[in-house]
Parts: C-alpha cells; sequence; structure tokens
C-alpha cells in the first residue's frame, strides 16, 4: 500500500483505481481502440482527482496549523514529478540522437518547452493540433496535460492562501471556487469555433481550468479527513447508487463522445467533470462499498504507477510505429507497446520515483560523498555504471546543445521553443526551395488504369448510387522519385530527389495567360508540379490558407504558386491519346493529395483549374468562391473536391461550399484514405452529402485503394505514381458519366 505524503492523510485505493481507468481511456483513446473513442475525457479526470487532492492537502494543513507551507508544498511535488520526468527525457533525447536523428530538431523546443511546463501554450501558438495531427506527432505531445496540471501546482497554493484569508468560512470559498470554474467553462464555449479545430480550448489552462477547479471546490466541501465510515444504512445506499450512475455515465461518456462535437465544448465536458466529481466524492468516502469496485490489486497498482505509465506510453507509441500511425499495427505490435511502456513505468517507479520520495537523494548524496574519500572502494560495477553514464549523458548533450549553445537571446529561446508562430514546413513550402517541376513519364501517357497502350478509361458499374468502383490497375510507368520523408518536419536537412529532364526557364503561367495576381487569392497551382511529402506540417491542422488570407496577393502568389518555363515546357510532351473527359470548365479544390496528381489531371483534362493547397481543411474551401464566381467557373461547370485529408469538418462547413455550387453541372466529392480517426467521419459525411445532392457524385477512393499499398508513400495518405494514376482514372471515370 502506498504511503501517504502527509502524516493526516488517509489513503484511498478507490481514488487509485479511479487513476488507472483515467489512464486506460487516455491509452486506449491514442492507440484507437474501439471503446476509447471519447478516452481523451480520462484527462479531465485526472484533473478533478489533483483539484481535489491538491486542495485537500492545502486545507488540512490550514485547518490544523492555521499555515500553509509553501516550501514543503512545492518540494514535495517537485520531489513526486521532476525525477519520471526528467528520467523519460533523457532517455527519450539519447535514443533520438542515436536511432532517430530526423526528430531532434524538433523534439529540443520541445523539451524545454516540457521542463518548463508550458508545453500547452507552446502548442498553442506552434498551432499544433492535439486531434488532426498528420504526420509523426511530437513524442512529447501529451506533456500538455502535465504542463496544466504543473501550472495549478504553481499557482493554486497562493491562490488558496488568499482565498482563505479572505473567506475564512466554508460557504464563502466554494462559492468563489465555483465562480472560477463556471467562468474558465463559459470561456470555453465562448472561444470554440463548430468545426473548427478545438485544440486552442482543448490546450487551454484558461479553458481547463474548471477541471482543477471543481475538484477544489469539492474537497472545501467533502474534506477527505472529515469523513466518517460510521453512517446510516439509508445513507450508505445513497452512496453507492450515487457512484454507480456516476460511473456509468463516465464510462459512457468515454466510449461514445466524439472529440469533434460541439457539445462537449458547450458544456458536455463541465458536465464531464461534474460527474467525476460525484464519484470521487464517493470514492473519497470511507462508508461507500462501490470504492471496493475500483479497489482491485491491479487496478491499484496501475493507477499508483499512472504518472510514470503516462509519461512513458506515448513516445514509446510514437517512436515505434511507422509514420503512418499506431491504428493498423497488428495487436501483437500494440501488445509490446503497451507491456514496454508498463516495463519501463515499472522500473522508473522502483528504481527512481519511490527511492526519492523517501530521501534517496540524501542517501545517494552521503554515499558519493563518501567515496570521494576513498575513490579506491569503488567496485568494477561501479566504474561500468559511472562510465556508461557518461557516455549517455555526452550523447544527451550532444542532441541538444547544438541548439542550446546558440541561444544567447529571448528571440533564440522562442525559436527554439517555436514559439514565433512561425508556419509549419507545409506552410512554409515554396516553389524555390522544396517544390520540383515535373512532368509524368514522356515514354507514355499517365494513363492510371491501363498499360502501354491503354485506351481512355471506361465507366465502370458501381454497386451504390453515386459512387465510383474501384478502376482496373495495369503495368507500371517509370516511377516519380519520392522525395525522402524526414519523421519531423522541424529537420532542415531533408533532401528532395529531382526529376530527370527537369524544365528550365522562365517562369509563366499554364493557363489562359492569367496570372495568380488577377485571380485575387485562389492561390492557383501549377499542375506540373509535384510535392514533397511534408507529413509533420498538416500535424497542425491549419492550412497555409490562414497565414496567407493575411497577407498580400503578391505574396500569396510567391509562396503558394508555382509557374512552369516558357512556353510551359513544364506540360506533358505527349498529348492525351483520348480525347478530353468533358468540354464542361473543370476545377478542381484540394490538399496536398490533389497536389501530388495534378500533373496526371493537367495531362488528362486539358485546362482543368486546380487549386490545392498544402494542409487545407474543408472550412477554408469556401473562401475560393467568390473568385470561382468572378471567373464563371461555377455556372455549367464541373467542380472536383478533394478535402478530408487534414482533419474532420462539419456540416456547416461542407454546405458552405457545396450551396455556391448549386448552379454547377457536376460536383465530384473525394473521400478519403487516411490512417487516423476522423477518417470515417469525413466519409461518413461525403456519403450523405451524395445521396441527398443528384448533382452529387461520390468518388470512392478509400474502397478503390483498398489492399492496395503500392499506391502510397509511407504516410499511407500521400500517392505514388502508380497510386496518382489509379487517382486520376477514377476521377474520369466520374466525369464521363
Amino acid at each position: 500500500m502506498p504511503v501517504p505524503d502527509k502524516p493526516r492523510s488517509r489513503y484511498m485505493p478507490g481514488l487509485d483505481g479511479l487513476r488507472a481507468l483515467a489512464l486506460i481511456g487516455v491509452m486506449g483513446y491514442h492507440w484507437s481502440f474501439g471503446f476509447a473513442k471519447g478516452g481523451f475525457l480520462g484527462v479531465s479526470l485526472f484533473f478533478v482527482l489533483s483539484g481535489y487532492l491538491i486542495t485537500d492537502i492545502l486545507a488540512s494543513q490550514w485547518h490544523h496549523q492555521q499555515r500553509i507551507d509553501l516550501k514543503d508544498f512545492w518540494i514535495r511535488r517537485f520531489r513526486r514529478l521532476l525525477p519520471a520526468m526528467l528520467l523519460m527525457l533523457f532517455i527519450l533525447v539519447v535514443w533520438v540522437t542515436l536511432f532517430d536523428h530526423s526528430r531532434l530538431t524538433a523534439l529540443r523546443g520541445d523539451v524545454l518547452g516540457a521542463v518548463t511546463y508550458i508545453s500547452n501554450w507552446q502548442f498553442i501558438f506552434q498551432e499544433q493540433s492535439y486531434f488532426e495531427s498528420f504526420g509523426p506527432p511530437s513524442p512529447l505531445g501529451h506533456f500538455w496535460s502535465l504542463a496544466v496540471e504543473e501550472q495549478f501546482y504553481l499557482l493554486w497554493p497562493l491562490i488558496m492562501l488568499v482565498g482563505l484569508k479572505l473567506f475564512p468560512r466554508r460557504g464563502p470559498l466554494f462559492t468563489f471556487i465555483a465562480i472560477g470554474a463556471a467562468l474558465s467553462a463559459l470561456w470555453m464555449a465562448v472561444i470554440y469555433q463548430p468545426g473548427d479545430d478545438p485544440s486552442r480550448v482543448y490546450y487551454g489552462t484558461d479553458t481547463r481550468a474548471f477541471g482543477l477547479l471543481i475538484g477544489a471546490g469539492l474537497s472545501i466541501i467533502w474534506p477527505s479527513w472529515k469523513l466518517s465510515s460510521h453512517v446510516s444504512v439509508s445513507s450508505r445506499r445513497r452512496l453507492n447508487i450515487t457512484g454507480m450512475v456516476a460511473l456509468l455515465m463516465i464510462l459512457f461518456m468515454m466510449w461514445k463522445v466524439d472529440r469533434y462535437e460541439s457539445f462537449l465544448y458547450q458544456g458536455g465536458m463541465l458536465l464531464f467533470s461534474l460527474a467525476a466529481a460525484v464519484l470521487v466524492a464517493v470514492l473519497a468516502h470511507p462508508a461507500a462499498s462501490v470504492s471496493r469496485l475500483l479497489s482491485w490489486k491491479p487496478l491499484v497498482w496501475v493507477g499508483v504507477r499512472s504518472y510514470g505509465i503516462y509519461l512513458w506510453h506515448y513516445p514509446v507509441m510514437i517512436l515505434t510505429s511507422p509514420d503512418a500511425g499506431a491504428r493498423d499495427l497488428p495487436w501483437p505490435a500494440v501488445a509490446l507497446q503497451i507491456a514496454a511502456s508498463f516495463l519501463l513505468a515499472a522500473l522508473s517507479w522502483k528504481y527512481v520515483e519511490e527511492p526519492i520520495r523517501h530521501g534517496g537523494l540524501k542517501k545517494l548524496w552521503s554515499k558519493a560523498s563518501s567515496l570521494r574519500r576513498r575513490p579506491a572502494s569503488i567496485s568494477l560495477r561501479g566504474w561500468i555504471v559511472s562510465v556508461c553514464s557518461l557516455i549517455l549523458i555526452g550523447i544527451f548533450c550532444s542532441g541538444m546543445m547544438s541548439s542550446v549553445s546558440s541561444a544567447r537571446t529571448v528571440n533564440d529561446i522562442a525559436a527554439m521553443l517555436n514559439l514565433d508562430n512561425s508556419p509549419s514546413e507545409e506552410q512554409e513550402f515554396t516553389p524555390s526551395d522544396e517544390a520540383v517541376a515535373v512532368k509524368p513519364p514522356e515514354e507514355q501517357p499517365p494513363h492510371p488504369a491501363g498499360g502501354d497502350n491503354a485506351a481512355p478509361p471506361t465507366s465502370a458499374p458501381s454497386n451504390q448510387p453515386g459512387v465510383i468502383n474501384k478502376p482496373g490497375t495495369g503495368d507500371k510507368t517509370p516511377e516519380i522519385p519520392a522525395q525522402d520523408e524526414e519523421a519531423n518536419s522541424d529537420d532542415d536537412d531533408a533532401e528532395e530527389k529531382e526529376l530527370p529532364d527537369q524544365p528550365t526557364g522562365n517562369d509563366q503561367n499554364i493557363e489562359d495567360g492569367q496570372t495568380d495576381a488577377e485571380s485575387g487569392n485562389t492561390n492557383k497551382v501549377n499542375s506540373e508540379m509535384t510535392v514533397p511529402d511534408q507529413s509533420n506540417g498538416e500535424k497542425t491542422g491549419k492550412s497555409s490558407a490562414d497565414k496567407t488570407d493575411k497577407s498580400s496577393p503578391a505574396k500569396d502568389s510567391a509562396s503558394e504558386t508555382t509557374t512552369s518555363g516558357k512556353g510551359n515546357p513544364a506540360k506533358p510532351a505527349n498529348k492525351p491519346s483520348h480525347p478530353p473527359a468533358s468540354k464542361s470548365v473543370i476545377t478542381a479544390i484540394g490538399d496536398s493529395v490533389m497536389l501530388g496528381v495534378s500533373p496526371y489531371l493537367e495531362q488528362s483534362l486539358p485546362g482543368i483549374h486546380i487549386d490545392a493547397v498544402i494542409g487545407r481543411q474543408m472550412r477554408q474551401a469556401d473562401e475560393l468562391i467568390p473568385v470561382m464566381k468572378d471567373q464563371n467557373r461555377i455556372n455549367g461547370g464541373i467542380i472536383i473536391v478533394g478535402l478530408g485529408t487534414n482533419g474532420a469538418f462539419s456540416k456547416k462547413d461542407l454546405n458552405a461550399l457545396l450551396r455556391p455550387l448549386d448552379s454547377a453541372k457536376q460536383i465530384l466529392l473525394i473521400n478519403t484514405r487516411v490512417p487516423r480517426d476522423w477518417e470515417q467521419n469525413v466519409n461518413d459525411m461525403l456519403a450523405e452529402a451524395a445521396a441527398q445532392n443528384p448533382k452529387i457524385t461520390l468518388v470512392d477512393w478509400y474502397s478503390a485503394s483498398k489492399n492496395h499499398p503500392e499506391y502510397f508513400r509511407s504516410d499511407g495518405v500521400h500517392l505514388e505514381p502508380e497510386g496518382a494514376k489509379a487517382y486520376t482514372s477514377m476521377l474520369l471515370q466520374a466525369i464521363k458519366k
């Protein structure tokens, strides 16, 4: 049984079981287990628990001693939290330095954010999404919640000290705390924008404080040190019934709630936190029998070590999963990841956390002092441990100091932390440094569905209305070399492999002599260009359109438009071997997937206007409508929409795009294959829209690409040449209908 931190504290095993439940939810969410759709709410459980236990300690000390020993409180908190965290960060940096160097540049900033407990605000300023992280995420992405809690540990004792002096009675003090919780929850509801990525309200200390404050308010009116096991039978029954109802409500929400539901941020998370507070109150009561349910020894074992398991599980999962994520890993691999997380946490608990909590540092210092006086007494094992430790420290320093040593000003440190709000690598993509102007192989046109002498693809029957079946695949053409994919977008050492026969010459546009400046903010993209796999940039859930909205049209054109050389030499040399699919004006709107297939679309559909921007979200697409109307591309035209790679969207976002397109001849919605948990949400919404509007055709890329790993790069989303040809073939079939 764990020893309480304070002499007057009473050990409550049910609360450790509740910690285990919260941890299982969070881990289940990170591994995309079906039972943990709302497992991220486990963090809210942690917040309510922390608020209750910390305030209980402070209130108890004030009650018995009429003072709060701030120094003692903070030392105990740091002694409990810092050793395990520093050990994990040390091993993580050593591992990445040795085996995954491409992550190192971004990791340095994340480590500084972690040790200073500002990770949540760092992620906010970086516009790093918790829900729409695309590409390899940071192995320290889970530190945002630890930052919120540590900020609470630093500030709350001071606030409590003031509150206890201003409100010596429990009633007014509880009201003071409850008002703070209500304001925090209200602020979350006010700044939340339905349909937008909710990461800002999810990360913010200001918008998440209500969970901690609800727990704190509970400790004022329900202090553990005043609860007695001597209660009536009816009171015991009421406690158990209330506890079971709260537990079932918590389990249901962790099972069913979707992270994009507006209800969650407009009162749902507050409701969950209140249910968690009710359950904590019941489990803290010594007379409640329901606490035995969560006092099961395996649950308590996990709960006692929950901090260490939480620390280790995310970096273990990230560093041992492919770029596409852990979602599609086989069960044995997932089981090994979970086992490794538990093993590392158990070792940390036994050899680091517990010894330091009980004076281990003093004992170690005394032993080191005696060894300095008698160096000859060091054993062989001691020398081996010392030498290995020095080597590891050297590796750690080499991984961290190359940037830290050059940081001499506040701005340097801000740049290391990525707090300058600079765009991600995807957003920084410009033709001059990242793009490679390419064309499909000249030996043959890239007809996705055929071989060397392929005829135009024909329409395939579909077993579902408005759905295009998978096209056949033929012989492979010479492949376009894919650019090297770096695991982290902040690494400046990424190399791009150039393609043969690249055009040279003066820049000019590809259609009708119209410049991008003339087309406003449409961000027209030359479709003779393939895009390097800027996977990590899309994890922010923000497209470059967000940035360019605030800049001048000239800047937009420079940063997001690539033009061909003189006489359009980047255009495929061969004319299409089949007639154009349609005489209507065709416009394609998309993200980086569309951008990657643009050379094939341009060759197969001469005159197509492709507006594809890396990282684009559905909610940004309606901004293109005014320009499309000015260019007369909607009335009687064919509109292709390929969005959803970078995150889910609301019906409101989709309708905002589709409603102005009602005068189009045909609208093609391409569903998505992306190894992220918003995939089904996106595809279901697109299918529903197609079923409700006869003008809309659903291009079922998800089904067509099933069991075709050769279509995709390592991220499981962006396309190899064979996949780009199949993608193009499906669009041709849809347009011919």
